[in-house]
């Protein structure tokens, strides 16, 4: 079997944002703000593939020094640095207008989250002429619920505003980080976006939502974003006080130009059990190395200190970059576990978990001992998927469908693709800590002719010693790839249930549902079923415009960017009734792109489709 080695020389995310066409990329990437106001130059997605950049260098699972959402906060940055200001030019909006869509009204299983009203087409006359932008991206959830109360949080691309400066393209606002909320249990839905910490200044959210409440009912959204001018990079975090109908402007959580993947937990500080500590991880990316970051508060949101938890140096076995941290807090004793990934220099990356029990004070590694395993506290895994050349969006790993568009770099082009990544999704109650992940069958990183799995870690003691792993879901003939898990657990800590992505056979995706029983020491599969009503085929996110590029048809997302990274499963603290809300991106809606579009006609698009589940379904 041919073991595939990749070039690895640092790791980033996939923050989503592809900046793209309008031409003269030069004379305009300093322009910063129009009356007081910031704006990011539109670019130019037809450059050459620079090889000498690193932001192009090809790595291990196709993780890039700078994301795509990173590189549209860095030129956010630069811009509000370099001091020069639009002097001249007639401001223009452009023409908007929909692009036909299907109507999934009447499924009593699933119900549409993310209103497709937002969704909107704008055309602009620039010499050289332009492509469409195609505002019709939402995916990657995050979700709460008390009781009939409901929000998810998603990444969107709908409420991106694009601006004509003269003969020039600026996006003027890019609310990337998008929310809905029922006060139904799920029925009915309405949709927002979240507000930037300054919205008159730099009106900019760049997604990567994750919500948790705190014991008051209060909801709160992290996700990246900026500083008030927009000149940094920051973390930041919005709060809802009204079960999610509207959340207040943003506070920033801490600045950092390298950051990326936030997640946020919320629980009961161990020695203060009256109070609440929100907590915040993140992926801070230095120059050829990344490290795991943590920000607490104490004071319900208020303020925030901040400090690095795990920085390591690459060994020659262990690599020095981690990626996707997914804090969660025992409510029962308010200990508070981290788990992330650690990629090394071989086939299997390792999930590592860190442990609190003075409130994110100290900390200690949870032992695996897992025979052949680096070293006792590694969880070996191997990120499953195919590896296809997203071009400007890297070599990914992916789930692909359709007919390869050629070969540049040594792989295929596909123009249906996801990317996929391995976050260690994670729960914990009463002393019960658990977490899944996708995994390969294959021992070798790039090899998907076996197909992928769902695997269940579960420690019954706090992390002192874990069960045997299982398999929640296994690779068959019929359904071949299972990717990006979410878990939920009971308050009790008696019932698991697990949801995620299934490849079937003729390529087309769909979501499943697994309940799992804790007795005795034991965890059991109860049952599994299906979670959508449908399946639903992969958008275009992955089109050839030139030999050297490629862009999804939504012209604001990266390449190879489609269902997002992770879904979500939630349930009430206390779990009054049992019902948990499922919230994933889906694409079963169909989008009509315009005859100027890469993807003209009609074509999948990615949405935010719910349903309940209870825990004995």
């Amino acid at each position: 079997m041919r073991r595939i080695q990749l070039r690895k020389s640092g790791v980033s995310v996939f923050s989503l944002l592809f900046l793209a066409v309008a031409g003269q990329r030069a004379a305009r990437a300093d322009f910063d703000t129009v009356n007081g106001r910031l704006v990011i130059p539109v670019d130019d997605d037809d450059a050459a593939l620079d090889t000498d950049s690193p932001d192009d260098l090809t790595l291990k699972g196709g993780i890039r020094i700078r994301s795509a959402g990173g590189q549209l906060a860095q030129k956010a940055q630069r811009a509000v640095q370099s001091g020069r200001v639009v002097v001249s030019g007639t401001v223009r909006s452009g023409t908007e207008s929909r692009g036909p869509s299907g109507d999934s009204r009447g499924d009593a299983r699933n119900v549409q989250a993310n209103d497709p009203a937002l969704d909107h087409i704008a055309r602009f006359n620039v010499t050289p002429p332009t492509r469409p932008f195609e505002f019709a991206t939402q995916s990657e959830t995050s979700a709460v619920r008390s009781g009939n109360h409901i929000t998810v949080g998603y990444n969107s691309s709908a409420d991106s505003v694009v601006t004509q400066i003269g003969n020039a393209l600026f996006f003027t606002q890019l609310k990337f980080s998008g929310f809905s909320t029922s006060h139904d249990g799920g029925r009915t839905w309405s949709s927002g976006f979240v507000p930037a910490v300054n919205d008159a200044v730099a009106p900019f959210t760049f997604g990567d939502p994750a919500l948790a409440m705190d014991r008051r009912g209060n909801i709160f959204y992290a996700s990246l974003g900026t500083d008030a001018n927009g000149g940094n990079n920051a973390l930041i975090i919005n709060k809802s006080t009204d079960h999610g109908s509207s959340f207040g402007s943003a506070t920033v959580v801490a600045i950092d130009n390298g950051s990326d993947k936030e997640w946020l937990a919320i629980g009961p500080d161990p020695t203060a059990p009256a109070r609440d500590n929100l907590y915040v991880t993140w992926t801070s990316f230095k120059r050829a190395s990344s490290q795991l970051w943590l920000a607490r508060s104490i004071d319900g949101g208020l303020t925030f200190t901040s400090r690095p938890l795990f920085a390591p140096v690459d060994d020659g076995v262990q690599s020095s970059f981690i990626q996707f941290s997914n804090p969660v807090v025992d409510l029962s004793t308010g200990r508070l576990f981290i788990p992330f990934l650690h990629f090394s220099d071989g086939d299997a990356d390792n999930v590592r978990v860190l442990v609190s029990d003075d409130g994110g004070l100290t900390f200690r590694f949870l032992a695996f001992n897992i025979r052949g395993a680096v070293d006792p506290f590694a969880f070996p895994n191997v990120t499953p998927g195919t590896l296809n050349d997203c071009l400007g969006g890297g070599v990914r790993n992916a789930l692909v469908a359709g007919a390869s568009q050629g070969n540049l770099r040594g792989f295929p082009i596909l123009k249906q693709a996801t990317r996929l990544i391995t976050q260690p999704h994670a729960v914990a109650a009463r002393g019960t800590f658990a977490f899944v992940v996708n995994s390969n069958v294959s021992p070798f990183f790039g090899d998907d002719s076996q197909g992928s799995e769902i695997n269940l870690v579960v420690s019954t003691n706090g992390g002192r010693s874990f069960l045997p792993t299982v398999r929640v879901a296994a690779s068959t003939a019929a359904d071949f790839q299972h990717v990006h898990p979410a878990i939920s657990l009971s308050s009790d800590a008696e019932k698991l249930t697990v949801s995620y992505y299934i490849q079937q056979a003729d390529r087309r995706l769909r979501t499943d549902v697994a309940t799992l029983q804790i007795d005795d020491g034991r965890v059991r599969l109860k049952k599994t079923r299906p979670l959508s009503s449908t399946a639903f085929d992969l958008t275009p996110s992955n089109i050839r415009r030139t030999p050297t590029a490629t862009t999804n048809f939504d012209r604001t997302i990266v390449s190879c960017y489609d269902i997002g990274e992770y879904q979500t499963l939630a349930r009430s603290r206390g779990d009054d009734d049992g019902s948990i809300t499922a919230a994933w991106g889906d694409n079963r809606q169909t989008w009509t792109s315009p005859p100027d579009s890469p993807a003209a006609g009609t074509h999948s698009q990615a949405d935010v489709f719910t349903a309940r589940v209870g825990d004995d379904d």
